[in-house]
């Protein structure tokens, strides 16, 4: 009917089709064959185009589409019926995944198949899709024709979330830096970046606040902050607001001993008290990325501070949505800019210790870290432990950023700013305050005296280092005197000891810290208990030298090892510190750790390296795992979360309890099969044998994908070892064509090492058998499911200008690495060729002793 009436008259207008029906019926006409496949092929090569009012219609995700079909719709359906009626059963099949409707929207050249595509992608959740977004946007940049149909789907989820608006900002600013560079005047990506960064597609954000607990009919959200340590909460919440602003911001600066001017900050962090609105309130200055002003990453929306009950609500503000998170962002990114300028690493240090105390003046604020999907606000960042890694020419840095849950980050309640130095002092005393009670001397007072004093002025003292490493280490178990006491008898003689006098104030912190401890269920230190309960014991029992000197010879020889802090590579004794102690260490001292949605976070900033290398083999790794998962393959790989922010910057997710090979040689100066037994335990543990079990199954991952996507630059300082045995690849920027200086070294399919085989227990144990049939194994299963992984690298190749794909057609050499033309015998006779070939191979010994001479690096 459509193509009758298109091909005969001109196309009526929208009011005459929304109004007056056509009195058409399909049973009474006949259309001429010829003419039929003319019309068709005329529009074919010539989508139709859409009005405002027919977009409305076709891509609202307000509108049922299966109930009010458009003339648009309706042809390419009617098209795809006709001309593919096969593509069209697969497309309205529940097979059709994601990946199939990427691939087929890369390869189609018919506009009314992308047109019916594009489309398409309406009817997948968003989480899906957004794994493909650097596809999408490549695609959107470099091929008009797809560009015309995904339009409407990128600028509608730009529309509902900041999230996508911020992702696609940053992809768009990444990819489209190398067309720039050709290209003689802007084109439709970039004006799609400069609308989203203006905000022409500004996010509608909503809030319906969410019931957490429901105790005694009253309401808790998720982000509320507690106050354990109070007895009656409704008569200081009574109080707290009979106060007005003005009294509560001088009784604020009484205490801190002196008179502040009211700021900005101030005003920001306050309550709002007795029912006051937002529009009684004076606006403050916007001061978006400013970080001497207190308000950096503030946008001033107060759409949602007076949010009461559980009413939904929209903002109906001006307010920027993006700026918050890309200023914060920025931020991080121009911290790393200069810190390569610095000389030392131990100055780099102390500049980036400094820098993070600047972001903390501008916290807490709506901002978060993207690729940590659980909803939060950044509240803090421990700015004593942000550390900077190894490199050479460049300055990569890892930051521990704490924030706190909330039900959205748009309208929860952020907590009141603390006073950092106050609160850290505070904080302090309490931890110490058993110390300085067992002790009870002047000497030692004095010395907890300097360090809070040391804490909060000298941020690179020796004396925190020392003390943390004391209460911190897991030795310090060994002064016990008695290893058979039960936690019955520990009671006993803690109750049969009268404790020494409190003085009042650190009796009362004292109590008021159990109180928080038992109110957050909380669990004690081990070691600290260990230490109190044997000081009891010094004044009734003796310690023999003997005992001493054997209980030192047995920590030295078993158990993990801990790393002195190294000037020179200040971040392995922080990467190996275990996540958990850190977490509560760092809990500990915050002016924030009292809150119950407190979570502790970490992320890398690195300057100057282009990640869209790491992207890519990130999106292969999640792919490969998902197949190895189906196909109930026992591999092991670890893909790590990248946020590209430009062509030479973003951020990345850490791997946590996991330092460098070339870490461990060079602080345990072990062999890796020492070093596992003094880690794991003897070769005969359980928990030995589970490590080299992880060890070879993770070797066989990523063997696998060094092999297929040809990943160089495999030298100690790029592999890394978890707490449980697995070894885990980093750095992917020199894969597919690209290798270090061009300089060719790592011919071999993959690194393997004679030091990995000894761990697995020589060339004829059964795990080294075992490590060859996984790699089989995994690449029967990589090979039978070859169409999920080819689209990922085939359509990023597309008008790229990225080092990976410089030299010919690395797609080709990719598929030919899958061995198609091989049966599974002649498979598994060319696994047997890689491992041998890899293991006896001389490039990489080569490569090794290279980066050894010229970076220091553990061979």
């Amino acid at each position: 009917m459509f193509f009758r009436r298109h091909a005969q008259k001109p196309i009526p207008t929208h009011n005459s089709i929304v109004a007056t029906p056509i009195p058409i019926a399909l049973d009474k006409i006949k259309i001429i064959e010829d003419e039929t496949e003319s019309t068709e092929n005329e529009l074919s090569t010539t989508p139709t185009a859409l009005s405002p009012i027919e977009k409305t219609v076709t891509f609202s995700n307000e509108i049922d589409l299966t109930t009010t079909p458009t003339p648009t719709t309706t042809s390419t359906t009617e098209h795809l019926s006709i001309k593919h009626p096969g593509l069209l059963r697969l497309f309205d099949s529940t097979v059709c995944t994601v990946s199939i409707v990427i691939s087929y929207l890369f390869s189609t050249k018919e506009p009314m198949v992308q047109e019916f595509l594009g489309r398409k992608l309406f009817d997948y959740p968003n989480d899906e899709l957004d794994f493909y977004l650097p596809q999408l946007i490549n695609m959107y940049i470099h091929i008009p024709s797809i560009s015309n149909v995904i339009h409407i789907y990128i600028t509608t989820r730009c529309s509902q979330s900041v999230d996508f608006s911020l992702q696609c900002a940053w992809l768009l600013d990444a990819y489209i830096a190398d067309q720039m560079k050709v290209a003689k005047k802007p084109n439709a990506a970039v004006r799609l970046l400069f609308d989203i960064l203006y905000e022409k597609y500004k996010p509608k954000i909503c809030y319906k606040p969410t019931i957490i607990n429901n105790l005694s009919n009253n309401h808790h959200r998720l982000d509320e902050e507690e106050n354990e340590n109070v007895i009656n909460q409704d008569d200081d919440i009574k109080t707290e607001r009979a106060l007005s602003q003005e009294n509560l911001m001088s009784s604020m600066n009484k205490k801190r001993g002196h008179q502040k001017s009211r700021s900005d900050v101030s005003e920001r962090s306050l309550p709002i008290m007795n029912g006051e609105t937002s529009k009684h309130r004076r606006q403050p200055r916007l001061c978006l990325g400013d970080l001497n002003s207190g308000r950096a990453f503030d946008n001033n929306c107060m759409c949602f501070e007076n949010v009461n009950g559980f009413r939904r609500r929209e903002c109906t503000c001006n307010a920027p949505k993006l700026a918050p998170v890309r200023e914060f962002m920025t931020a991080l990114i121009n911290i790393g800019k200069k810190l390569p300028h610095v000389p030392t690493k131990e100055k780099k240090t102390q500049n980036l210790i400094g820098e993070m105390k600047r972001m903390n003046m501008n916290l807490p604020a709506r901002v978060w870290i993207p690729f940590y999907k659980f909803p939060h606000h950044v509240v803090r960042i421990a700015y004593t432990e942000a550390t900077v890694l190894n490199s050479r020419d460049r300055a990569p840095y890892i930051v521990y950023i704490e924030v706190v849950l909330c039900d959205n980050v748009y309208a929860s309640p952020l907590p009141i700013k603390q006073n950092e130095s106050k609160l850290r002092s505070t904080r302090s005393e309490e931890n110490l305050t058993d110390h300085i009670i067992n002790h009870q001397t002047t000497s030692v007072s004095g010395t907890i005296g300097g360090y809070l004093n040391c804490e909060t002025q000298s941020l690179d003292s020796e004396l925190i280092d020392s003390y943390r490493s004391f209460i911190n280490s897991e030795d310090a178990d060994i002064w016990s005197t008695s290893d058979e006491v039960t936690g019955d008898e520990q009671q006993q003689q803690q109750q049969t000891q009268s404790p020494p006098p409190l003085p009042p104030q650190s009796a009362s912190r004292r109590n008021g810290l159990i109180g928080y401890r038992s109110n957050h269920t909380m669990n004690i230190n081990p070691e600290t208990q260990s230490i109190r309960s044997t000081e009891s014991h010094l004044s009734q029992q003796e310690i023999m030298p003997s005992e001493i000197r054997k209980r030192l010879t047995e920590v030295k020889t078993t158990g993990p090892i801990l790393f002195d802090r190294d000037p020179e590579d200040p971040s392995a004794a922080t990467l190996k510190e275990p996540w958990d102690k850190k977490e509560q260490r760092i809990r500990q001292s915050s002016p924030y750790g009292h809150l119950r949605n407190w979570r502790l976070v970490a992320a890398i900033v690195k300057c100057g390296d282009d990640l869209r290398h790491e992207l890519l083999a990130y999106q292969f790794m999640v792919r490969l795992k998902e197949i190895w998962a189906n196909e109930h393959v026992p591999v092991f790989v670890r893909p790590i979360n990248i946020l590209v922010l430009s062509n030479n910057s973003g951020l990345i997710e850490p791997i946590l309890n996991a330092i460098s090979l070339h870490q461990i040689k060079k602080n345990s100066k072990l062999s890796l099969r020492n070093y596992f037994l003094r880690e794991f335990g003897t070769e005969r543990s359980e928990e030995f044998l589970t490590a080299v079990k992880n060890f070879v199954q993770s070797c066989a991952a990523y063997s696998i994908v060094c092999y297929l996507l040809q990943v160089k630059d495999r030298h100690n300082g790029n592999i890394l070892l978890d707490d449980e045995g697995h070894v885990i690849h980093i750095d992917f920027g020199y894969m597919l064509s690209a290798t270090p200086k061009n300089l060719g070294f790592e011919s071999s399919p993959f690194k393997i090492t004679q030091e990995f085989v000894d761990i697995m227990g020589g060339l004829q144990s059964d795990m080294y058998s075992y490590y060859k049939i996984l790699i089989l194994r995994g690449l029967l299963a990589a090979r039978k499911h070859m169409d999920k992984l080819m689209p990922i690298v085939e359509i990023m190749q597309h008008g790229s200008q990225l080092n990976c794909f410089s030299k010919g057609n690395v797609t080709l050499g990719l598929r030919e690495r899958f061995h198609l033309n091989m049966t599974d015998e002649q498979l598994e006779f060319n696994v047997e060729k890689m491992v041998e070939s890899s293991l006896n191979s001389l490039t990489t010994r080569v490569y090794d002793t290279f980066q050894y001479y010229t970076n220091g690096i553990s061979k």
